[in-house]
């Protein structure tokens, strides 16, 4: 949901904010990011429905959410990092919501284990 909403806030301000007189949207070094940023959310988004669908399986079921949790914190704090990015210099401040998405990506890879931590607890489940 975090990397849905960052994504949103972004695109919208990609179609209006103007520079030397063209939308920002409109150039292609923020249009790759943009759209790889919402291909990463749609791969934790599946990792997360198959996570659900075989969590009572043995085995199985905790290798899927360790999959879903890195791929959803790697998919939520790039996509916050692109957001402070584009939105430049206001992107630090505390009037612009992409700081915000940024600290929350860092406080959950805190609480439950960043993609790292997550992917090195995944290599233990599969290589041993």
């Amino acid at each position: 949901g975090g990397a849905q909403s960052v994504i949103d806030y972004t695109l919208e301000y990609l179609k209006t904010r103007k520079q030397f007189g063209k939308i920002i949207g409109s150039y292609q070094a923020l249009k790759h990011p943009t759209v790889n940023n919402y291909v990463e959310y749609e791969k934790a988004r599946t990792h997360l429905y198959s996570a659900a669908h075989s969590w009572g399986e043995q085995g199985r079921g905790e290798v899927a959410v360790r999959m879903a949790a890195a791929q959803s914190h790697s998919s939520y704090s790039t996509s916050a990092d692109r957001a402070i990015q584009f939105h430049g210099g206001f992107g630090f401040t505390h009037d612009c919501d992409a700081q915000l998405h940024r600290r929350k990506a860092i406080l959950a890879g805190a609480l439950i284990g960043d993609a790292a931590y997550q992917r090195s607890k995944l290599a233990n489940l599969l290589f041993d």
